[in-house]
């Protein structure tokens, strides 16, 4: 009995449930369920309206009208025109057996040249021999990494580059008398984590080719070592034949060109003090054009080296080693430079090199270095043998 009450309850509770009017609680706010409305959507109206009312095609499309063929032609060609290079600076490739061999012997022997490392456009000229058959090569010395940063130069830089090399002046002069070399110049990266920032060992480098190759001229292109007279003049002392040191520009660009370890009147005081170290030694330094210099810092640059005692003095065209160092300002044109090449005459440089392509270690030059040095050693031979036989002459005769 008790069963049948409880079933009958609960059909007429569902029976209830069926027939009341369907409603839902939502957040204690009744809904009709029979009502058709629906929650509006969310839309990105602004987002929506800041698009439409930005910039059209219109504004990134030219207001001038298209241009011909023959006008869109003409003007890739005046682009294409300013990003060349000028006729007189293009070079050939440097190849040839003589090329190979030397690269071949470089690296069996681990040494590194500025021809290589600073991309030079003379290197198939200097290494065959050239027109004037004076083989010559630039070997740098202390390795590959240099402790400043000049704008100009492509050799990689370093704080901390690696130690130096003990065998190195060794395998530099067995491969200079390997490959039977006339004239031979040796610079070197900066070393300014060195005590004597590499001084000596430009020194032993030297006195090494001295004992295997005496015949051969040798030129040293050096760091400035931070201006200091003890560590000049051992490299001065130690039988080269032409000390070089490179002023690079005119003082007035030398904080934009150079590292701030290097200046204008440092540099002045090396060539100075190597004349006056020994005065029988040609000196030489190099000024790079065509960084934004004028005429007037040109000439004044050059009057300073001669005033300093340097004896040969070169003029090259700076060429950008890659599009992260300095930007070219102009390229100086082949008149320009042969004007200089005559002012270096008349203010009495032994030898003036000037050209779009003249490097510090140029080839051309170190034939006509090497026919000074030669005139030089022909004279003192010939003073040496008119002493002897004015001695002989003077001697007092003997009666039997």
């Amino acid at each position: 009995m008790n069963s049948l009450l409880r079933c009958s309850r609960v059909r007429t509770a569902s029976s209830l449930l069926k027939t009341a009017p369907s409603s839902r609680r939502f957040l204690a706010t009744e809904i009709d369920a029979n009502t058709d409305a629906k929650p509006e959507k969310r839309v990105r109206k602004d987002f929506t309206q800041r698009l439409n009312n930005g910039p059209s095609f219109s504004d990134f499309a030219s207001s001038s009208a298209p241009l011909t063929p023959a006008e869109a032609m003409e003007k890739a060609q005046s682009k294409a025109a300013k990003a060349r290079l000028p006729r007189w600076l293009k070079t050939d490739i440097p190849v040839g057996k003589e090329v190979s061999r030397i690269r071949k012997t470089l690296r069996e022997l681990k040494l590194h040249t500025v021809c290589e490392e600073a991309r030079c456009p003379n290197m198939g000229e200097c290494w065959g021999g050239g027109k004037h058959g004076t083989a010559t090569a630039t070997i740098m010395i202390m390795g590959d990494t240099c402790t400043r940063g000049c704008r100009f130069c492509s050799v990689k830089t370093s704080k901390t580059p690696g130690a130096l090399d003990a065998n190195e002046p060794q395998n530099v002069a067995r491969a200079l008398a390997a490959w039977g070399l006339d004239y031979v110049v040796l610079t070197s990266v900066d070393r300014d984590d060195l005590p004597d920032f590499g001084s000596a060992h430009f020194a032993e480098t030297v006195r090494s080719i001295r004992e295997q190759a005496p015949q051969m001229m040798i030129e040293c292109l050096t760091p400035d070592f931070l201006g200091r007279a003890d560590l000049i003049e051992p490299v001065a002392q130690s039988g080269l034949d032409v000390y070089a040191h490179n002023i690079e520009t005119v003082e007035g660009l030398q904080r934009l060109v150079r590292d701030h370890r290097a200046n204008y009147k440092q540099s002045m005081f090396v060539l100075e003090h190597v004349k006056r170290t020994k005065p029988t030694l040609l000196t030489k330094s190099s000024i790079m054009l065509g960084v934004g210099e004028t005429d007037a810092e040109v000439m004044q640059t050059m009057r300073d080296l001669r005033t300093a005692g340097v004896d040969i003095v070169t003029l090259g065209q700076y060429m950008r080693p890659t599009k992260r160092h300095m930007k070219v300002h102009e390229y100086v044109t082949p008149e320009k430079f042969a004007h200089w090449e005559k002012v270096g005459s008349e203010l009495g440089f032994v030898y003036a090199a000037s050209g779009p392509l003249v490097r510090s270690s140029y080839k051309a030059g170190e034939f006509f270095i090497s026919e000074i040095l030669r005139k030089r050693a022909s004279a003192s031979m010939r003073n040496v043998a008119a002493s002897v036989a004015e001695g002989r002459n003077k001697s007092p005769t003997i009666q039997a």
